[in-house]
Order: structure tokens, then C-alpha cells, then sequence
């Protein structure tokens, strides 16, 4: 909604989502993991078949250097 224009700022977006700003700009930071860590969590498949995995349990891994971050990962949901 943002890269097409729908919407022009993620203030907007949280309103036309009904969330908060604060809870957009969580979400969005995970696109900043190491393109590894985002292929493995997109490969633990959707739906989940539990609570293997949320936004929280990955937002510290945010703080890692990339090539810390896939294995900072393995201790919180196993990956193949």
C-alpha cells in the first residue's frame, strides 16, 4: 500500500489498517532482516502450525549482523 501510493505515509497506513503507527513501523522493520533469515521464516510456511515464530520473538534479531541473525534464529524456531 505504501510502494503503490494507496498510501502516503505510514501514519496513513495504520489508519486504514486500524493499528498503530508504532505496531506498522514494527512490522515494517522486519523486512530490514538478512535476506536469509526472511527466506527461512517465509519458508516455515502459513498458516503456522503454532506460535513457532511471531514479530516479537524476531525483532531482536534486528540488532544482529546478518551473518548473526540466521543463526540467532535456530534457537528460536527450527528451520530445515
Amino acid at each position: 500500500m505504501l510502494d503503490n501510493g494507496e498510501c502516503t505515509s505510514r501514519a496513513d497506513l495504520a489508519r486504514k489498517l486500524g493499528v498503530t503507527r508504532a505496531r506498522v513501523t514494527q512490522v515494517l522493520g522486519l523486512l530490514d532482516l538478512a535476506p536469509q533469515v526472511l527466506e527461512a521464516v517465509v519458508g516455515l510456511g502459513d498458516p503456522l502450525p503454532g506460535p513457532v515464530v511471531n514479530e516479537r520473538t524476531l525483532r531482536p534479531l534486528l540488532r544482529l549482523p546478518a551473518e548473526e541473525q540466521r543463526r540467532a534464529l535456530v534457537g528460536i524456531a527450527p528451520l530445515q
